[in-house]
């Protein structure tokens, strides 16, 4: 198989990993979301060095070894101490040292998993699961999916009354512009594509500058009623999406200003937050 985030792109062979899991459930906070599809966190406990040294945080469904394959599962296992790791090492750094608080430093673990099922509950705001699986394969259409999530999960925790809810959209947003925005090959992988759009969203409105030292500022509660518009725009388009195929998904990038090339999305980000973001990839890639 090939490892997703393994320190060889595009190596395959026989990797195998032993690791500790348990079911991930939603915060009492969150609204109430579809409880059919499972999702567990694991703790990584030996491996071959496919899965070791790489910065992959996921074991995918069809890499598992069962008895009886889950039809409700959309991941396999997500490791929940691999996320925390590469937070604390690739995107703190990035950060103004007032972005988070003490005490939210504190708790950047638990935060953490707080954003990746913020991202999660998104998922299931969206369209018809089973309609949407078999559209997601296609890549222009899986952005659309990603990007809902994003928009879908940061308008619910800004709206959140709880005292967790702002500062794990401050992760979540972190994590997505600062890491995934600019994972390898970035035209191509989705979860990029999606994060580098909401990081032109949120520069536009203010929500990310470049604070005193250099490093980025967050300020997400500016960008609500921008979020809330486009969240509308994009939940428009993953219902046309279930019905009307990849049409609806080719024309959304090609409005925001992207080359798309069959399912390659191409567009160079100018501002200074965009070079300045870039650098700083490219020297924790170097250093890893």
């Amino acid at each position: 198989m090939t490892v997703p985030g393994g320190p060889w792109p595009g190596h395959f062979g026989l990797e195998a990993a032993i690791f500790r899991s348990h079911p991930a459930v939603m915060p009492a906070s969150y609204p109430p979301a579809r409880s059919d599809v499972s999702l567990h966190f694991g703790q990584l406990l030996a491996a071959s060095r496919g899965y070791r040294d790489g910065s992959g945080v996921v074991l995918f469904p069809e890499q598992l070894s069962v008895d009886v394959r889950s039809t409700r599962q959309a991941f396999g296992v997500v490791f929940l101490d691999r996320l925390h790791q590469l937070f604390l090492t690739r995107v703190l750094p990035v950060m103004e040292e007032h972005t988070f608080t003490a005490a939210e430093r504190k708790e950047l673990g638990e935060l953490r998993r707080r954003a990746f099922l913020a991202h999660e509950w998104g998922h299931l705001q969206g369209a018809d699961l089973e309609a949407a699986v078999l559209t997601r394969r296609r890549c222009l259409v899986a952005v659309i999916s990603e990007l809902h999530a994003d928009l879908d999960a940061l308008v619910m925790l800004l709206d959140n009354p709880d005292d967790k809810a702002a500062a794990t959209a401050k992760v979540l947003v972190a994590d997505r512009i600062v890491r995934e925005a600019w994972l390898r090959r970035p035209h191509a992988q989705v979860d990029a594509i999606a994060a580098r759009q909401l990081l032109v969203l949120l520069v536009k409105v203010g929500a990310v500058t470049l604070g005193g030292s250099g490093r980025l500022s967050l300020n997400v509660a500016a960008a609500r009623g921008r979020l809330d518009e486009e969240l509308a725009r994009v939940r428009e388009l993953e219902q046309a999406c279930c019905t009307a195929g990849v049409e609806p998904a080719l024309q959304y990038p090609r409005a925001s200003g992207w080359a798309v090339v069959d399912s390659a999305c191409y567009r160079e980000l100018e501002s200074p937050i965009a070079r300045f973001l870039g650098y700083a990839a490219s020297r924790s890639v170097t250093a890893a």
